[in-house]
């Protein structure tokens, strides 16, 4: 996963509720709803009040995210969960989420972010999770994406996830990043097209997924356009949120929404 820093989710534990309102305000459906509609579920088919949820600090790597484990907490609370955070990081933290009776456990490292279902062994990972869930969200907020071109901004993982998902929906996908030929690869596995000149792109597109961490000048933003952007930090200036009809942005809710509707399908799925 893209590392946060504490300072990109200082504020996400007291918020969590905001950022949900804002999402239904933008497009008709809350962190919950989205969730289980990215996976093709519907959120009223499962009732997990009873869900016990633990989250569990890892120290591996370059060590604990400050307010990253309060973070999934207070989203997973958003949707309805019952969430902790362990006293205790890393295997013994996990040990403590399986003696306290957790259903699901969330880990972080450096690489990964997972969720596991200890009850019926399924697990959910951020990368395909965050893909889906703002995939989902440009496809609602454009009113639907079949026979539209959408431009996706980086073909690293979540990048290339997403290109596979829009395809999907029938859309016309586009994808460039500033290594040519990483979006060539990706565009040839999925059936997309790559784009070389990655600001001229930017410039001739109305719907855009942003899955690169880089800025985005405003000045290349066209008006009105609809953009559903998970990069990591904030990539728009003032100019790009005046010219843009909608940004659809968080730094950890809507991949971590999806990674638990994962996990509390139906087998069957």
């Amino acid at each position: 996963m893209t590392r946060l820093t504490e300072e990109m989710i200082i504020d996400l534990p007291e918020n969590a509720r905001e950022r949900s309102k804002k999402l239904k305000e933008q497009i008709g459906m809350d962190l919950k709803t989205l969730a289980f509609k990215s996976i093709g579920e519907n959120p009223d088919d499962y009732d997990f009040s009873d869900y016990s949820v633990a989250s569990v600090p890892i120290t591996a790597g370059l060590g604990v995210i400050g307010g990253f484990s309060l973070s999934v907490k207070a989203i997973l609370e958003e949707m309805g969960f019952e969430c902790f955070v362990t006293t205790e990081p890393d295997v013994d933290g996990f040990y403590e989420a399986l003696e306290k009776g957790a259903d699901i456990i969330f880990v972080a490292d450096d690489k990964r972010f997972l969720a596991y279902n200890a009850k019926t062994g399924i697990y959910s990972e951020n990368v395909s999770s965050t893909a889906a869930g703002y995939s989902e969200a440009l496809d609602i907020a454009s009113g639907g994406l079949k026979g539209k071109d959408v431009l996706v901004i980086g073909a690293g993982r979540v990048g290339s996830e997403s290109v596979r998902l829009l395809v999907s929906k029938g859309a016309k996908v586009k994808v460039t990043d500033i290594d040519f030929g990483k979006a060539k690869d990706v565009a040839a596995e999925y059936g997309a097209a790559a784009l070389s000149n990655v600001s001229r792109a930017i410039s001739e597109h109305k719907y855009i997924l942003d899955a690169s961490p880089g800025l985005i000048p405003g000045e290349l933003i066209v008006e009105g356009a609809v953009i559903s952007s998970m990069g990591i930090p904030y990539s728009f200036d003032a100019e790009g949120e005046k010219k843009s009809d909608m940004i659809i942005h968080d730094p950890l809710n809507i991949g971590t929404a999806v990674m638990a509707a994962k996990c509390v399908a139906s087998p069957r799925k």
